[in-house]
């Protein structure tokens, strides 16, 4: 991939996914207000369950066909490429059916048994559309990512949005006086709606695409690259679903370890819901350029690899890690400055406002966190990625069990884990990016840059909240400054 269109692709999926990012914030701020905090905790206990079926049914496909693309756009070989998207949609088709006819047969089990409130029966069985759908979706979305042709699926995640919002109003508006589980349900229902415009609209482009792109290029056969895209995905589907059962059990876990701090049932259940589904939305809103970064980061990194460019690899590496810090440390100064603001802005509660300050001290470490399992992701790390994030669960959960319990810290207790799991998670996955590709940065001088870009934008911020600018104008003003700032130094100290 040429170096304009790393960044022209990446634009593009940034400007997507602030787009698609703020509608899925606005989804969630909608949804609280109409469901309120108990409402999200059931909705957060559900989210688990759903995700852990997602990657069941097509966990790490996404991934491992945009890897597989990439490699067969780069070899000229697109008729094996659209050989491999028929094969994989024919086995995610079959494979889905069968996995969601199972959860519907034991949806009330999982509801009684395995997430313990009967109030997500109602939800569990409105997201089960939305399993077979977004399993194909998911092979389409690989194959656009892997041909580097990051519009189409760029519109379309902004429509499957737009519709999950649009339907969500009537269905919440109508199931509200009924009940809170049936309330749930109608935000599940929405998903279900908008990932079903959105496989629609996928098939749509990827048909104009072939007619517009012929090949007749020799293809293997259907089984040997049917083995060949599940070889890469399925160390990724195994690290989706135990990441997802951790995930799901801490779900479970926090109300329960709440309750030993003193709280009943129903107010451990609100608290949950404004940590989950209103709290860590603000922390991980602006990680939505991250997210993008990833996306365009892995089909580049797998071309440059094929081709055994490994300064561009180690370009890309430093490049985004760079971005990460200088996200995190700029985000850091808004949510730490003004985070009663900010949960009045969004939520109209300033309940809230304690736990994003308390969350945002670990911004910069998640951020870093979640950048190196992308580089690791697309070195083709996948077992290390596994093994490393079953570590960090188990880190997770001994963390929470114990500090969540203790009643002076109570939901306060998530920070610490929220700090400790991430910086073992990053000293892990250096230690294998290392070993894949020797990096040579200039370290002290990359941390001076940061220090000195963080500390002047932390004082400018002081300055800028002493003026009385609205929350939206300081928060546009603090990423603008900080990026200012940085380049400025960064130029001065490369000299």
């Amino acid at each position: 991939m040429k170096v304009s269109d790393f960044y022209k692709n990446t634009f593009i999926l940034v400007l997507s996914n602030i787009i698609t990012g703020t509608l899925n914030f606005i989804f969630s701020i909608i949804l609280s207000r109409q469901i309120g905090p108990k409402g999200m905790g059931i909705y957060q206990l559900v989210m688990p369950l759903y995700t852990m079926f997602l990657f069941i049914t097509g966990g790490g496909i996404t991934i491992a066909v945009s890897k597989v693309a990439a490699e067969k756009k780069a070899k000229r070989k697109l008729n094996e490429l659209y050989k491999t998207v028929n094969t994989i949609i024919l086995f995610e088709i079959f494979w889905s059916i069968i996995i969601t006819a199972i959860l519907l047969s034991l949806s009330k089990q999982f509801s009684l048994f395995i997430l313990k409130d009967s109030r997500t029966y109602y939800s569990i069985l409105a997201f089960t559309p939305a399993l077979i759908i977004v399993s194909i979706s998911s092979v389409y979305k690989g194959a656009f990512y892997g041909i580097q042709r990051m519009i189409e699926p760029a519109l379309i995640d902004i429509v499957e949005k737009i519709i999950r919002i649009l339907v969500m109003f009537p269905l919440i508006n109508f199931f509200k006086s009924k009940s809170l589980e049936l309330s749930c349900a109608s935000a599940m229902l929405a998903l279900s709606a908008g990932e079903f415009t959105s496989l629609l609209l996928f098939y749509i482009f990827y048909q104009n695409y072939k007619l517009k792109n012929k090949s007749f290029d020799k293809a293997e056969n259907s089984i040997q690259l049917l083995v060949d895209t599940l070889k890469l995905s399925l160390p990724l589907a195994i690290n989706g679903i135990s990441s997802t059962i951790f995930s799901m059990f801490i779900a479970i876990l926090i109300p329960k370890r709440l309750m030993v701090a003193g709280f009943s049932y129903e107010d451990a259940i609100s608290m949950f819901g404004k940590l989950s589904g209103m709290a860590l939305n603000v922390i991980f809103y602006p990680a939505v350029i991250l997210n993008s970064l990833s996306i365009v980061l892995i089909p580049s990194i797998s071309e440059f690899l094929v081709l055994k460019n490994f300064a561009a690899v180690k370009r890309r590496i430093k490049k985004t890690i760079e971005i990460a810090l200088i996200l995190s440390l700029s985000t850091f100064i808004i949510l730490n400055s003004i985070p009663d603001k900010i949960s009045l802005l969004f939520y109209k509660d300033i309940s809230i406002a304690p736990l994003i300050k308390t969350l945002s001290y670990g911004l910069a470490i998640i951020y870093v966190e979640m950048i190196s399992f992308s580089i690791l992701n697309a070195l083709g790390r996948q077992t290390q990625i596994m093994i490393n994030s079953l570590i960090l669960s188990i880190i997770d959960i001994v963390i929470i069990y114990i500090f969540i319990a203790v009643p002076r810290l109570n939901i306060y207790g998530y920070a610490i884990n929220f700090i400790v799991s991430a910086t073992v998670g990053i000293i892990l996955n250096f230690i294998y990016i290392n070993l894949s590709v020797k990096l040579n940065f200039e370290i002290k001088r990359d941390i001076l840059v940061h220090l000195l870009t963080f500390s002047v934008c932390l004082f400018l911020s002081w300055i800028l909240l002493k003026s009385g600018i609205t929350p939206i104008t300081y928060i546009f003003s603090i990423y603008i400054v900080y990026l200012i700032i940085f380049k400025t130094f960064y130029k001065f100290l490369s000299i």
